[in-house]
């Protein structure tokens, strides 16, 4: 089993929104911008001339793309951010040459997305190695056959967590490969990466894609995994709860215990033996 990461996204923040005045002044703006917060970067990526434009996405106005390593910058009038993407072929790139962990390292609190891929050597199916899942935590959403390969999908699309299985035809030169991929988006990300940067890439890998649960036979990392990436989806109410919990609750229960109303030690025997209970 082969460990790595595939994807990786993330934002930089700046003083001004893109996309309204001069291109050439936004695009030397854009491209200084990355290279003056991570000049470790500047030997692969500091060319102007090897930057080029094409089509952008979603809200972006924008869009460079490396010619060499592949990296993307996106940019517009609608955030006054700058968004870095690494797919594969950037991330082998950067890991070539010593630049992704320390990209990684640098930009945990501002990743959108990060995927953590394992390869497995072997003929099975795609949708093989999903259903032999024991597990109800995600429901399979959905399949992808094409020419050049098929793909099955676990987990929604929008979610903050799903993953994939493919597999290429042949002849291509990956086709003798079934690719596993966790792929995490959002708060979930920005934990995943700082996972990352604490414990390495396989450990992180086999963390990441714990919580799919992989059953089947071929799954046969060579360290089991003994844990995985903390994880909570973000509401509204469960910001409210954690304002309330950090705030008016902590306020009330200091006041308590300093004028004699509860015993801490006390207080706090009981929330841990109704832990055990929920559990």
């Amino acid at each position: 089993m082969y460990y790595s990461i595939d994807y990786y996204s993330f934002t930089i923040p700046i003083e001004r929104k893109l996309g309204e005045g001069m291109f050439e002044s936004d695009r030397i703006y854009v491209v200084h911008t990355l290279l003056e917060r991570f000049p470790f970067l500047n030997s692969a990526l500091g060319k102007y001339d090897d930057w080029t434009t094409e089509g952008a996405k979603g809200f972006y106005t924008y869009r460079l793309r490396h010619s060499s390593s592949d990296v993307a910058l996106s940019y517009g009038s609608v955030n006054s951010h700058i968004l870095v993407e690494c797919a594969g072929k950037a991330c082998n790139n950067l890991d070539s040459i010593d630049a992704l962990d320390a990209l990684i390292a640098a930009t945990t609190e501002r990743t959108t997305r990060i995927d953590f891929a394992i390869d497995i050597e072997t003929d099975i199916d795609p949708k093989i190695f999903i259903d032999a899942r024991s597990s109800v935590a995600f429901k399979s959403t959905g399949s992808k056959r094409s020419p050049t390969g098929r793909t099955e999908y676990l987990g929604g699309r929008s979610s903050e967590r799903m993953a994939r299985v493919y597999r290429y035809e042949p002849p291509h030169p990956r086709s003798k490969l079934l690719r596993v991929e966790a792929e995490y988006k959002g708060a979930a990300a920005k934990t995943a990466a700082r996972h990352l940067h604490q414990v390495g890439v396989e450990k992180a890998c086999l963390d990441a894609h714990s919580a799919f649960q992989w059953t089947h036979p071929t799954w046969t990392p060579e360290t089991a995994s003994d844990g995985k990436i903390p994880y909570s989806s973000y509401n509204p109410q469960n910001a409210n709860t954690v304002h309330w919990l950090y705030g008016t609750c902590l306020t009330a229960l200091s006041k308590a215990v300093k004028v004699g109303l509860i015993d801490l030690d006390e207080w706090l025997k009981i929330l841990r033996e109704s832990l055990k209970d929920e559990n």
